[in-house]
C-alpha cells in the first residue's frame, strides 16, 4: 500500500471518528507539499499536531495514541511534511541538511508504531541528492543499503525508497539499469499502482538521461491521457504542471536536434511565474528556454539573464551547489549569446566557486571549460565615452534604449581607468543590484573601501549593495572595516551602521 493510499484510508477513519480537521490534514498535507506551499504546510501541520496532542492528553493515552481514532504513526505523518516540502518542492540541500539528519536519527523504526507511511531516512537521502546529485552517490548508497532498509519493505514508505534507489542509478550514470528496474514493475499486478505518478516521472528522467527523448514524450502522453480520465484526482493540477515542464524540456531538445518544428516546442513552455513558484522545476524551465533561445524562438535579453542568475543564487543559498553551478553556466552561455561580457564572466566565476563544493565534477568542469572558451572569444568592450564622462552619457540615454548589461559593461570599462572613482563604484552597485549580481559588484567596492575607509559615500553605497544582497556578515565586516579605519564621522554614525547590521535580514 503506497503512502497516498494510506493517507486516504487514514483520513476516512478519522472522519468517521468525528475528527474532520485531522482527516483534512492527513489527506491535504501531501497535496500541499506537492504543490510546494511550504507556508501552508507548516500551518496545517502545526494546527493538526496541536489538535492530536490535545486529544491524546484528554484520553490519558500512552504512546501518543487515542484508541479507535489514531496512533503514533499518524502523528509522525503529520510532523513529517514541513521538512519534506522544503527538501522536495523547494529543493533545499545544505540549508535543510542538519534538520534532515536529526530527523533521521530520531525517527522510530518502520514497525515500532505500526507500518510507517513516510520515512525521515528517505527525506535525508533526497536532501543529499539536492546538495550534489552526482557527488553523493556513495553516501546515498550506504543510506539505502539493505541493512538500513530492513523492515521497510512492508510499509507504505517503501515505494519512495524504491524510487530513491532508481534515482541513485541515474546519478551513477547508469540510466539503462534504472529503466530496467522501473520496467519490471510495469507488467506486474501491483507495480504501476505501487510506484504511481512518481514512478512515471522517474522513468522519464531515466529515458531522458539515455537520450531516448521520443520515448519519454510517449510516456508523458500516456500519463496525461490517463489523468484526463480522473477529473476528481486531487493531484491532477500538480501532476499536469510537472508534465508540462518535462514535456517542454524534452521537446526543446528534440527541436534543437531538428526533429520537430520549434513552434511545437515553445507551445507547452510554462510561464516564468510557474517556474518561480516551484523551485524544483526551475532547472527544467531553464534547460528548455536555453534550447529554444538557440532556435531563435525565445528572446534572449537581460531580463532572462536576471531570472536565471536569481535562480542560480537561490540554489547557492539553499545549499544545492550542483544545481546552482549548472544554472550559473546556463546564465553564462546565454550572456555570451547576447554579448554581455561582464555578466558572462560573473556567472562563470559563480559556477567555478560552486564547483569547489562538488565531487565528481568531470562533466560539469568540461562545461565550464567550454564557457571559458566562449568568453575568451568575445570581443572587447568598446567605450562609448571617456571614463570621466561615461556616467553623463549613460544618463542621457532615452529610457527605452537603456540596457543594464550595456551600462555595466561601460561602467566596468571606465573603472579600469578610474578604480577609485566613487561615482562609478556607486553606479556599478546600482546596476549590479538590477542584474542580481550585487555580490560581484561589491568586489571593486570593497577594494576601494578597504583602501580608503574615509570615503563615506563609497561606504554607504557598499552598505546599500550588501543590504540588497541580505549579506549580514558583509555588513558586520563593513562596520569593523570602517571602525578600524577611523572613519572621520561622529560616533553616532558608526553606531547607526552597527544597528543596521543587527537589522539586516538573514538570507
Amino acid at each position: 500500500m503506497p503512502m497516498w493510499t494510506w493517507a486516504g484510508d487514514t483520513a476516512r477513519r478519522l472522519a468517521n471518528a468525528g475528527q474532520a480537521e485531522l482527516a483534512e490534514a492527513v489527506v491535504g498535507l501531501p497535496e500541499l507539499a506537492e504543490a510546494g506551499d511550504a507556508v501552508q504546510v507548516e500551518a496545517v501541520a502545526r494546527s493538526a499536531l496541536r489538535t492530536a496532542r490535545r486529544l491524546v492528553a484528554e484520553a490519558g493515552a500512552e504512546n501518543a495514541e487515542v484508541p479507535g481514532v489514531f496512533g503514533p504513526a499518524t502523528l509522525f505523518f503529520l510532523a513529517h511534511w514541513p521538512l519534506a516540502v522544503r527538501v522536495a518542492a523547494l529543493a533545499e540541500g545544505g540549508r535543510a541538511l542538519p534538520r534532515a539528519v536529526a530527523a533521521a536519527e530520531d525517527a522510530p523504526g518502520p514497525h515500532t508504531h505500526g507500518p510507517l507511511p513516510v520515512s525521515a531516512l528517505e527525506t535525508l537521502v533526497r536532501c543529499h541528492a539536492n546538495v550534489d546529485a552526482a557527488g553523493t552517490t556513495g553516501l546515498r548508497r550506504e543510506l539505502l543499503s539493505s541493512r538500513n532498509l530492513a523492515g521497510w519493505e512492508r510499509t507504505p514508505a517503501w515505494p519512495a525508497f524504491t524510487l530513491a534507489r532508481v534515482h541513485l542509478l541515474i546519478d551513477e550514470d547508469d540510466p539503462e539499469r534504472a529503466e530496467a528496474e522501473l520496467r519490471r514493475y510495469e507488467h506486474t499486478a501491483t507495480g504501476p499502482a505501487l510506484l504511481g505518478a512518481d514512478g512515471i516521472f522517474t522513468l522519464v528522467r531515466a529515458l531522458r538521461r539515455r537520450d531516448a527523448h521520443t520515448q519519454a514524450l510517449e510516456v508523458l502522453d500516456r500519463m496525461e491521457a490517463e489523468l484526463a480520465l480522473e477529473p476528481n484526482n486531487p493531484r491532477r493540477p500538480a501532476l499536469r504542471r510537472r508534465i508540462r515542464f518535462e514535456r517542454a524540456r524534452l521537446l526543446s531538445w528534440v527541436a534543437r536536434l531538428g526533429q520537430c518544428p520549434a513552434r511545437d516546442a515553445v507551445a507547452p513552455l510554462p510561464t516564468v511565474e510557474e517556474a518561480e513558484a516551484h523551485p524544483f522545476l526551475r532547472p527544467a524551465w531553464v534547460e528548455a528556454v536555453e534550447n529554444l533561445v538557440c532556435q531563435g524562438i525565445v528572446r534572449n535579453d537581460w531580463r532572462l539573464g536576471v531570472r536565471v542568475t536569481t535562480w542560480s543564487r537561490y540554489f547557492e543559498r539553499v545549499g544545492a551547489p550542483r544545481r546552482g553551478a549548472e544554472l550559473a553556466l546556463a546564465a553564462a552561455r546565454l550572456a555570451v549569446g547576447r554579448g554581455a561580457l561582464w555578466v558572462a564572466g560573473c556567472s562563470a566565476r559563480r559556477a567555478e566557486r560552486l564547483m569547489g563544493d562538488l565531487a565528481n565534477t568531470g562533466e560539469i568542469r568540461g562545461d565550464l571549460a567550454e564557457v571559458h572558451a566562449m568568453i575568451a572569444a568575445m570581443p572587447a568592450i568598446r567605450p562609448l565615452a571617456p571614463p570621466d564622462r561615461i556616467l553623463d552619457f549613460l544618463r542621457a540615454q532615452p529610457a527605452e534604449e537603456v540596457d543594464p548589461e550595456d551600462q555595466a559593461e561601460q561602467v566596468n570599462a571606465a573603472l579600469e581607468h578610474r578604480p577609485h572613482d566613487t561615482l562609478l563604484l556607486t553606479a556599478l552597485g546600482q546596476v549590479g543590484r538590477t542584474l542580481m549580481l550585487s555580490d560581484a559588484a561589491t568586489e571593486p567596492q570593497w577594494r576601494h573601501v578597504r583602501e580608503r575607509p574615509g570615503d563615506q559615500r563609497a561606504a554607504l553605497s557598499l552598505l546599500e549593495t550588501l543590504l540588497h544582497d541580505n549579506d549580514t556578515a558583509g555588513v558586520r565586516d563593513l562596520v569593523r572595516t570602517l571602525a578600524a579605519g577611523a572613519l572621520p564621522a561622529p560616533a553616532g554614525d558608526v553606531l547607526a551602521l552597527d544597528r543596521t547590521a543587527e537589522l539586516a535580514p538573514h538570507s
